[in-house]
């Protein structure tokens, strides 16, 4: 079984460039029936939209990570 969300979480802290992490999970889902029809029903389960799903969640976890870093700059002040 695929998680999904730990895939993309594991790409996005091994990439420095979100194009990469889309490069690389695109190349993921060509080379794996599974992994794509598991990202199918990632998708479905979360209300995302197949084509930009993974590009949505990916944008959701960077405003998180950065409004985490704006608290602690703001808990410092």
């Amino acid at each position: 079984m695929y998680d999904i969300s730990e895939i993309l979480n594991s790409l996005l802290d091994q990439f420095s460039r979100v194009n990469q992490v889309d490069r690389e999970f695109e190349r993921m889902l060509a080379n794996d029936k599974n992994l794509k029809q598991a990202y199918r029903d990632w998708c479905d389960e979360r209300g995302y939209d197949y084509k930009t799903g993974y590009q949505d969640y990916l944008d959701e976890i960077i405003e998180s990570r950065d409004s985490i870093w704006e608290e602690a700059i703001i808990d410092e002040l």
